[in-house]
């Protein structure tokens, strides 16, 4: 099992995300990760904008003990990646 967390504002998270991410404001990741999960050894991946919110929320995960959050970058270069995957013929 692993978390995908958008770290942006509301406002971006509405305006669009990946789907079946969660969404928690990088400023209240500390006050919200235990309503997720409590298991510290559980795969986070999380996004932002440009990475530098998910950059940041993914070092206060650490310093919290969640040595397996990571930072995977910003959403519109994973959207596009995404889609760009799922164009691809199946090379079966």
């Amino acid at each position: 099992m692993f978390y995908l967390i958008d770290v942006r504002t509301t406002e971006e998270f509405n305006m669009g995300h990946l789907d079946n991410a969660i969404h928690i404001d990088y400023r209240e990741i500390l006050q919200e990760i235990d309503n997720i999960t409590t298991d510290k050894e559980t795969d986070i991946y999380l996004y932002c904008r440009s990475g530098v919110r998910s950059a940041i929320a993914a070092q206060l995960l650490h310093s919290r003990g969640y040595y397996k959050a990571e930072n995977i970058g910003g959403y519109k270069a994973l959207k596009a990646h995404i889609e760009a995957q799922c164009q691809e013929p199946n090379s079966l």
